[in-house]
Parts: C-alpha cells; sequence; structure tokens
C-alpha cells in the first residue's frame, strides 16, 4: 500500500509526465511535412534532426550536472523553456539556419528535461517513505504518456490541415503549461548545489573514455550496441518519410498522418505486449530478436515494393512495428544482462550513443537517397540492410539462454 504523502507523489509525478508527453506530441507526423512546405530537401530535413542528435550527445552530461547542482525541477523549469521558445521560433522560421538554431535549442531543452521528472519523482517517493519496487510506476507512466502522444499527435495533425505551422504554437503552449505543472513536482530541501565547470568536463572525458573502452572490450556489449546501430541507420529515417507518402497518397488532408501514427504506435504497444506473454522468452532470445528483425526487415522491403499504394503500405507498416515492439524488451533485457550494476549507466550510455550515431548516418543517407531515387528504393534498401544485424545476434548467447 502507499502512504498517504507517496500516493500524492504519484499523482503529482504523473501529471507532470502526462503534461510533457502531451506537450511533444503536437508535431508527430507534421514535422517533416512543415519543413517540406517551408522548402527544404529530404536532405536537409533528415539533417536538421542530426544536429538535434548530435546536440543532446554533447549536452546530455553537462546538463545532468546542472539538474543535480540546481535541483529537478528548475532543470525542468529551464528545459520546458528552452524547447517552448524553440517551438516559437520554428513558427516563425523559413530558412534552413533557423531552423537548425531552433533544433539545438530544443535539443538543449530536451537534455534538461530528461531524467528530471523520473529522477524528481523517485527521490520524492524515496523521501516520503515509499518503499517496494517502481516498476509498475514507470510502466504507467510509459502507458500514459503514450496515450497523450497519440491525442495531441490527431490534434497536431487536424490543426495542420488548415495551417501547417500552428502545430508548432500548440507545442510552445504545451510547454508552457508543463512549466506550470511543474510547480507539482516536489523534491527535498538541500543546500544548492554548485557546478565546478573542471569538474564537469573531467566528468565528460571520463564518461565519453571509459564508456567507448568499455564497450568495445565487451564482447556481447559491443555487438549488441552495433546491432542496435545497424537498426538505426534502418528505421530512424522512416519516421520522417512516412508522414509524406500517406499524405500525398491518400490526398486526404494533413490530419490523415495523426492517425496513421496512432495506427503505427498501437501496433508497437502490440508488440511489446505480445512478448510479455511468451513463456520461455527469455530462453530463446538470440532465436526470438533474429527473427524478428528478419521479419520486420523483409516488411519494409515489401513496403517498399507497395509504396504507390498507401493501404498496402500501411497496412505492411502495422504489421512491421508489431515486430518492432516485441524486438525492443527483448534487446533491451538482454543487454543489461550483461553488464553489472556499477557499469550499467556507463554501459546504456554506451549503447544510446551508438544507436544515436546509426540513427545519425541513417538519416543523412536516407535523405540523400530519397532525394535521388525516391522513397520506395530507400525502403527496399534498408529492408535488406536490417539482415546485417542478424549476425550480431546470432553470434551471441545471452545469460540463461540454452
Amino acid at each position: 500500500m502507499l502512504h498517504l504523502a507517496s500516493g500524492d507523489v504519484v499523482r503529482r509525478y504523473y501529471a507532470v509526465s502526462l503534461a510533457y508527453a502531451l506537450a511533444g506530441g503536437f508535431l508527430v507526423g507534421v514535422y517533416p511535412l512543415f519543413l517540406r512546405a517551408r522548402g527544404l530537401t529530404q536532405l536537409e530535413i533528415n539533417s536538421v534532426l542530426t544536429a538535434y542528435f548530435a546536440v543532446i550527445i554533447l549536452t546530455d552530461v553537462p546538463t545532468g550536472a546542472c539538474a543535480d547542482a540546481l535541483g529537478r525541477r528548475a532543470s525542468f523549469l529551464l528545459g520546458c523553456a528552452l524547447r517552448g521558445g524553440a517551438f516559437a521560433l520554428y513558427f516563425f522560421s523559413h530558412t534552413y539556419v533557423w531552423f537548425l538554431i531552433a533544433e539545438v535549442i530544443d535539443a538543449v531543452g530536451t537534455t534538461f528535461c530528461n531524467g528530471a521528472v523520473d529522477a524528481g519523482g523517485v527521490d520524492a517517493l524515496d523521501a516520503a517513505g515509499f518503499e517496494g519496487p517502481k516498476d509498475v510506476l514507470f510502466s504507467r507512466v510509459s502507458q500514459l504518456s503514450s496515450l497523450g502522444l497519440m491525442t495531441t499527435a490527431v490534434i497536431g495533425a487536424s490543426v495542420a490541415s488548415v495551417e501547417i505551422a500552428v502545430p508548432w504554437l500548440l507545442g510552445a503552449a504545451g510547454f508552457f503549461v508543463s512549466g506550470l505543472a511543474a510547480r507539482l513536482m516536489r523534491e527535498p530541501v538541500r543546500p544548492l548545489g554548485r557546478l565546478e565547470l573542471s569538474a564537469l568536463r573531467r566528468a565528460v572525458a571520463d564518461r565519453v573514455g571509459r564508456g567507448i573502452r568499455l564497450g568495445f572490450r565487451l564482447r556481447h556489449v559491443c555487438l549488441l550496441s552495433v546491432a542496435e546501430a545497424i537498426l538505426c541507420v534502418v528505421w530512424t529515417p522512416l519516421w520522417l518519410e512516412w508522414p509524406a507518402l500517406f499524405k500525398d497518397g491518400y490526398g486526404v488532408g494533413v490530419w490523415v498522418v495523426g492517425w496513421v501514427f496512432c495506427a503505427l504506435m498501437l501496433a508497437m504497444m502490440l508488440g511489446a505486449e505480445i512478448v510479455t506473454r511468451l513463456a520461455g522468452a527469455a530462453r530463446h532470445r538470440r532465436e526470438l530478436v533474429s527473427g524478428l528483425v528478419v521479419l520486420a526487415g523483409g516488411l519494409l522491403f515489401v513496403a517498399g515494393l507497395v509504396a504507390a499504394h498507401p493501404t498496402r503500405a500501411l497496412v505492411t507498416l502495422v504489421l512491421m512495428n508489431v515486430c518492432l515492439g516485441a524486438r525492443e524488451p527483448l534487446a533491451r533485457a538482454w543487454f543489461n544482462e550483461q553488464v553489472g550494476p556499477g557499469d550499467r549507466a556507463t554501459m546504456l550510455s554506451f549503447r544510446s550513443t551508438m544507436a544515436t550515431a546509426g540513427g545519425s548516418v541513417g538519416l543523412l543517407l536516407g535523405g540523400y537517397l530519397v532525394d535521388l531515387h525516391g522513397v520506395a528504393l530507400r525502403w527496399q534498401l534498408a529492408g535488406a540492410l536490417a539482415l546485417l544485424a542478424v549476425p550480431c545476434y546470432w553470434s551471441l548467447r545471452g545469460r540463461g539462454e540454452a
């Protein structure tokens, strides 16, 4: 049973997390369509998101240190202010350079917000005397966030049918509301920390250097991270490609991309639910993950073949997302079993960095291919490329496997 105090903390945690998820959902699906309407090519659209990824990598540790020094609520407030300002800047921007500037600001704001709510919630629960596993709390807030994201995605796409830039203003207003919701956050009173720049530089250098050395030295960690990087090359650009295909293919307005996003998200949630009900999945993780990657890659290849028929392409992508949703928890659990608690944060950072690097490469190559040869060929090549991840999985035996 939750104590009254800790129950109040949980409700506040849910409220702040949901407000933040709602704010970010207005641009889902609309983002690439807006940039295309403002005159950007697919390569330029993808490179804008690549800049976002690069800044995330560079600012993750420094902003985390700022959060420890300033407090969780102050960090979250600052992040919401930066993200709201970036969204407003996007609304008024019409050139590639200004989009890059807005994306950099948004990335910095994202790193200030990332983890601040979760860390603040855990700290407040501990201070309130909560005892017991917190897995259910994080699972529930993940479900709430997904539902909120889908809701605002539909709203944003519907509004964009009238004026393509308005969802940016809705997002900016959403982050303003999130900042107001941050007043619900409670954290233990503590002395204001000091941010030592020299210590921060050492922390960044140590994390990067040690993480890379250890990550490449541990065989399981290295191969699983390489597989993740390959798959990010394949699938990261997809989220900037399908909105234009379905918007043009159906020819009914921008609103359709919101519902397509909901279908894809629900498919991933379904895949994750299915895998939790498979008996003995942990013992056959290598075979399951490899098979799901092969099936997902094949479905992406087929989606490229039927790209001229939007309904067929949508059905194929939905089936593909069921596979991806089932693969993700299996791959994440497999990775976490390979590292001890003392190195887990560093190795998760290594995996995230590899995935982000792969996604960045995929965005640039994918944008170049789409501009030259179209989405259909890019999806066919990407589906075939996904198979390169299979040898990484097949050569390993996770703990507990037969």
